[in-house]
């Protein structure tokens, strides 16, 4: 069985096209999203409905739970008070743009999906199980990993929300992200994973997917609706939009300054 795996596409809807083509030509069998549909892009309704249209299963990240909420604060950390400022005004525009009904469509996400392919247990869920806010650290000690398994009695771990690729192999379990849809992994590409599954003998492979984007579409869409310049950067940079570099490439630091 192939899996693929989409995460935190925050209101990129060139992105979130290009990885759904992409995974039909890869010829997945299911497609599972980590969350957070909404929120820093200029597409929030259209992300959402697509999603809806296609019936992809999908878990409520904390951006989702915020808007859903009508809550000021995503629970994210920013690199400083002035992009905490303007994520928190593009927030109360991000509720502006969706429909009551598409608010309660994300009020109804769940937490988490479970399912299972042959003997495999697999888990999803945004941040970490039991905290859509948290995120889990590279490097950690091995222990970390092997206890968030077996707590949450799952083969399979799949986490979203901080846009960085990971995978963890753990003997015959794993950890991994997909990194993000829309969330500034890359610049000007998404990224997404397929998780491979032999269902006779539960031998499990993980693929990254690189996606590149019409970031065109997304820069006029952007402009015209006036959201702040910081985060169309970070999309078309490559930068988190809470303010961290997932590279030493000094170049993008250089561009940042000129941009």
């Amino acid at each position: 069985m192939r899996i693929g795996i989409i995460s935190d596409i925050h209101g990129n809807l060139p992105g979130l096209e290009a990885c759904l083509k992409a995974l039909a030509e890869e010829g997945v069998d299911q497609i599972v999203c980590l969350g957070d549909l909404v929120q820093f892009g200029p597409f929030p309704s259209e992300v959402i409905d697509l999603l809806q249209r296609n019936n992809i299963d999908t878990v409520q990240g904390n951006c989702d739970r915020a808007v859903a909420k009508g809550r000021d604060d995503t629970g994210d950390h920013f690199e400083n008070v002035h992009w905490d400022n303007m994520a928190s005004e593009q927030l109360q525009w991000t509720e502006d743009q969706i429909t009551p009904e598409q608010k309660r469509y994300l009020k109804k996400l769940p937490s988490e999906l479970r399912f299972n392919v042959g003997s495999r247990r697999i888990l999803c869920v945004h941040g970490l199980p039991g905290n859509i806010s948290g995120s889990i650290q590279q490097n950690v000690a091995n222990e970390v990993y092997d206890f968030m398994l077996s707590r949450n009695s799952c083969d399979v771990l799949i986490l979203g929300h901080t846009h960085e690729m990971l995978l963890q192999p753990r003997g015959a379990r794993m950890i991994l992200n997909p990194g993000s849809v829309g969330g500034g992994t890359l610049p000007g590409e998404a990224t997404m994973a397929v998780l491979d599954i032999n269902e006779e003998n539960t031998t499990a492979s993980v693929c990254w997917h690189r996606v590149p984007f019409d970031t065109l579409i997304f820069e006029k869409k952007y402009r015209h609706e006036s959201l702040p310049d910081t985060f169309l950067k970070c999309v078309l940079l490559g930068r988190d939009p809470r303010g961290k570099w997932h590279t030493d490439d000094y170049t993008r630091r250089l561009k940042w300054a000129e941009l």
